[in-house]
């Protein structure tokens, strides 16, 4: 169909030129919300994870809390077993002491009958019959004397005899009557250490309360803590993926990609390139970290090992700053720079230029402060490591 010479189309045509005509802006609309969305999912994830990383650096510090309690409660145990054994060993010491002493008692009360037996005996034949049964009669003894002078000496040695007598049974009361306040003593003794036993088991069984409540409340933040830990990782996972829908290289993403590098180890101690060949010079301050190379200004620095570039910003102090993670937890440092010739994300290799020197941050010139760091452990702080030491003796 034709109208004034020009060719007229179905209208069936023109609506699907508007329709394809649309499409585009449509799908730019429904891409611009869906990274809108995914935008919104992203921060509320990480929000999400920030909280939930508060709460667990909170249970971990009550974990440890308790741990410190335990370890309080295991030191008062361990003093209450002493002082329990030595009670005890009072205990048993007492007791051998007081049977000793009944022992003791004993055979002095049998002495004591004894001797009363012999006194008893020995009077009755001094008065009675004399010395034994062939002795005369103590009248006859005394009458029996040669004069005057022999009847004083006899009356004398009968009289030293009562008395050595009367001597010997008092000797006896008195060791009886030391023995028995000895052996009440040792009574008193006795029941005074079964007492402090008895407090040291009551304070026993209170600790071994105490410890068994910890021990719950342990297992129950190290349970939490566990879920939390998992929590965390799966945000950290929806996190890495709507950030690699959205282009943004997330921390998490990027420490699992540097552990599949792997190269610093313990082996490579005192094997590292050096980042620069220059001047090793003082620090800039005391509180600065690893060491400070004086070299000209422009002068590249190379990354000392193959890594992930995981942040490059502007830091007080130190200017425009590079971080490589390396795998195993180490990561180098490279501050002063004047320029950066890499990206957050890139992957760099050993000896590959990461940017120049300058003297951004620095007081003394243009320098580079390089520096090694490890995280000795997930979730801990980082280490700083003694830098020179793991670099090369020869500057090359």
């Amino acid at each position: 169909m034709k109208l004034f010479g020009l060719k007229i189309l179905s209208p069936f045509v023109y609506v699907i030129a508007a329709i394809l005509l649309h499409v585009p802006a449509l799908l730019l609309a429904q891409t611009s919300k869906q990274a809108e969305q995914w935008q919104r999912e992203h921060d509320e994830k990480k929000e999400e994870k920030r909280s939930l990383e508060e709460q667990r650096n909170t249970i971990i510090q009550k974990e440890q809390g308790v741990l410190q309690k335990l370890q309080e409660i295991e030191s008062k145990l361990a003093t209450n077993e002493r002082e329990l054994a030595r009670y005890q060993q009072e205990i048993e010491n007492h007791t051998l002491e007081a049977a000793e002493l009944q022992r003791g008692l004993g055979e002095l009360l049998s002495q004591d009958k004894e001797q009363k037996k012999r006194a008893i005996k020995r009077i009755r034949a001094i008065y009675k019959l004399g010395y034994n049964k062939e002795d005369e009669h103590f009248l006859r003894i005394l009458f029996g004397a040669q004069d005057m002078q022999d009847l004083v000496e006899k009356y004398k040695y009968m009289g030293v005899i009562a008395e050595a007598d009367q001597d010997m049974l008092k000797e006896i009361q008195l060791r009886q009557e030391e023995i028995a306040q000895k052996s009440t003593e040792i009574v008193h003794q006795i029941q005074l250490a079964k007492e402090a036993e008895k407090a040291k088991q009551d304070e026993r069984l209170l600790l071994l309360v105490q410890e068994r409540k910890r021990q719950q409340l342990l297992h129950k933040y190290r349970t939490e803590k566990g879920t939390h830990n998992q929590a965390i990782r799966e945000l950290n996972a929806a996190v890495a993926l709507l950030g690699d829908r959205l282009g943004i290289v997330s921390d998490a993403r990027l420490a699992e990609q540097a552990e599949t590098i792997k190269s610093i180890r313990p082996a490579l101690f005192g094997k590292l390139p050096w980042p620069v060949v220059g001047v090793v010079v003082p620090n800039q301050t005391a509180t600065d970290r690893g060491l400070t190379i004086q070299t000209k200004k422009g002068t590249p620095v190379r990354c000392v090992a193959d890594g992930l570039v995981s942040n490059i910003e502007y830091i007080f102090g130190h200017g425009n700053t590079i971080f490589v993670m390396h795998g195993n937890g180490y990561i180098s440092v490279y501050a002063h720079l004047s320029g950066t010739s890499v990206k957050r994300g890139d992957t760099v290799q050993a000896k590959q230029m990461l940017g120049t020197v300058g003297e951004t941050g620095s007081l003394i010139g243009p320098v580079l402060n390089f520096q090694l760091w490890q995280y000795p452990k997930p979730n801990a702080p980082p280490k700083p490591l003694n830098t020179r030491r793991w670099l090369t003796r020869k500057m090359d």
